[in-house]
């Protein structure tokens, strides 16, 4: 009798933890919300460093993620990398995005992060004149396995509120 206690208390014990390697979705809605959060730090930190590198910690790398912004709609990783990075690191020669009024919405495996921004920049070249721009951005994110990816971003300028602005 002992022996099926101690065995039904062990198997209860570990069963959780079993339960949430089988199960990822499982996982803890704080510490998804950490990460994502991190996700959001590297991000403008890669931007403002041009680097692809720590980029990729984040990004899925694959051909299905896009991203859409005023200048176009890169699809693939390799676009990503050419069409933003590159264009961003190449164009400006000081970079510095910030953002505000972070969302973090998880739905299971999926979340939706909106914010707004503001990014101050140096022209690169003969002419390194400063701009700032300021915009909003919808990621989207997927969990795979325990870690959190970008799949897709849509950055757009700040709303419209003219009388005939906005359609």
């Amino acid at each position: 009798m002992k022996k099926i206690l101690f065995l039904t208390w062990v198997l209860l014990s570990v069963w959780p933890s079993v339960d949430l390697v089988a199960n990822p979705s499982k996982t803890d809605p704080e510490s998804d919300k950490k990460a994502i959060q991190q996700i959001i730090a590297d991000y403008k930190n890669s931007i403002n460093q041009f680097d692809t590198t720590l980029a990729k910690t984040f990004w899925l790398t694959s051909e299905e993620v896009s991203f859409i912004h005023p200048r176009g709609h890169e699809k693939g990783w390799n676009s990503i990398k050419t069409g933003i990075y590159e264009m961003f690191g190449t164009r400006f020669s000081k970079r510095d995005l910030k953002s505000y009024n972070e969302t973090i919405t998880i739905y299971g495996d999926m979340a939706v992060v909106e914010f707004y921004w503001v990014f101050d920049a140096i022209f690169s070249g003969e002419n390194p004149t400063p701009m700032q721009t300021k915009g909003r951005e919808t990621q989207v994110m997927k969990r795979f396995g325990t870690e959190w990816k970008i799949v897709h971003i849509h950055y757009s300028g700040m709303p419209a509120s003219g009388e005939r602005e906005g359609f």
